[in-house]
């Protein structure tokens, strides 16, 4: 923390105490001023206001620290004063979630993601159903804190510009400049797949966990990280891995990428080059149900995809040693098909004195990570985290 900046100070300070109630509530002023190693005076004058503005509320009382002593007033986050909403846009379905300050998901929903992908399109497309869930929900507009997203491509935070979107074909879009102006609330942006990690670590499998790989199986194939409890905010561009000498192009215009013989585009291309005698479209669904009633052709696409997967992870567990790798997306519903050729491959290739560490796992929050992911997002920004302190 920088010195000489009491309103830079405030406003950490607020943020942490909110933080600590949303991680230990019930909890008194006695224990956030030991927990965070803040003043009682400080302490005090900013829960007084945060009770006032009703981001907080005394619930009764405590224990007393001793026989006769005074007891102290217990405080909880008040859950239904604020709330977030989050919006996950995919290349086939976009889906859109309202939370409330304790990450209480409160009704979410899900659409086709516009055929037309250009991003006036699609923005419309989330305006739209930006308002839907805000009138079915029943809540009030002014108590929205604003708007999450997660987004496939190459996202710039900070700037919230999406440089390139090679799924939906966008260049240096200004996503939360142009959405903010459609929806009348604030916006901030990510890429899905670190967005879909800090889901994770809100909701599932990496609450518990300090140092994470997770794995996006989707459309395509993406990645996050993260270390010490951080989201690491540089570009993690697992799918484009080199791993076959197979002369496929992946969209990124090279050959032999993870995403071009590993991802639901892959499993689809395969099928459809392979195993497809009609001129009915199959897709990674369809190729998983013919795969699970044995049909050899599309048991071998599987093992094929779960090879190459296991082998780029085992490289991934090698050089970064995480306590969990984690795998998400639409193609993990396939289960066992993926996951058994998958663990086979990276057994064969993970280094032994690391080969018990990671531990490799299924998201449990199946099709709903990416808005998970974006209302984890928003309540970081809007509410819990300023942009100091970047983490869980």
């Amino acid at each position: 923390m920088r010195t000489g900046n009491p309103e830079l100070a405030r406003e950490i300070n607020y943020t942490l105490i909110l933080d600590l109630l949303r991680a230990k509530s019930p909890i008194s002023r006695v224990e956030i001023s030991k927990a965070l190693n803040l003043s009682k005076v400080t302490v005090s004058t900013i829960v007084n206001a945060l009770v006032k503005d009703g981001l907080i509320v005394e619930i009764g009382e405590g224990i007393g620290a001793e026989k006769g002593g005074r007891k102290p007033i217990l405080l909880a986050l008040n859950h239904s004063c604020k709330y977030v909403i989050g919006v996950d846009i995919g290349t086939t379905n976009s889906a859109i979630a309202v939370g409330n300050l304790g990450g209480e998901i409160i009704n979410k929903t899900q659409r086709p993601t516009s055929r037309d992908r250009s991003f006036n399109r699609v923005f419309d497309q989330v305006s739209c159903l930006v308002n839907e869930i805000i009138d079915v929900t029943g809540i009030e507009r002014g108590k929205v804190l604003g708007l999450g997203v997660s987004v496939p491509g190459l996202v710039e935070t900070q700037s919230g510009i999406i440089r390139l979107s090679p799924d939906l074909n966008w260049k240096n879009v200004a996503i939360n400049r142009l959405l903010s102006e459609q929806t009348n609330l604030d916006v901030v942006s990510e890429n899905c797949t670190r967005a879909m990690l800090l889901g994770e670590k809100l909701y599932g499998k990496a609450k518990d966990e300090k140092n994470v790989f997770y794995v996006n199986l989707g459309y395509g194939v993406g990645s996050a990280i993260m270390i010490n409890n951080e989201i690491y905010s540089n570009h993690s561009e697992f799918g484009h891995t080199f791993v076959s000498e197979k002369p496929m192009q992946c969209h990124c215009g090279n050959f032999g990428c993870l995403e071009a013989v590993a991802s639901g585009n892959a499993i689809e291309r395969m099928a459809n080059n392979s195993c497809n005698n009609s001129k009915k479209w199959i897709d990674a669904k369809m190729a998983a149900e013919a795969a699970e009633n044995g049909n050899a052709k599309f048991i071998k696409i599987f093992d094929e995809v779960g090879m190459y997967l296991g082998r780029a992870i085992s490289m991934a567990a090698n050089l970064f040693n995480p306590d969990k790798i984690i795998l998400g997306g639409g193609v993990t519903l396939c289960g066992k098909l993926l996951l058994e050729p998958l663990k086979k491959e990276y057994e064969n290739h993970i280094m032994s004195g690391i080969k018990s560490h990671p531990m490799i796992e299924i998201s449990s929050l199946g099709l709903d990570a990416g808005a998970f992911g974006a209302i984890a997002l928003a309540l970081n920004k809007f509410i819990f985290k300023p942009e100091k302190i970047h983490s869980f």
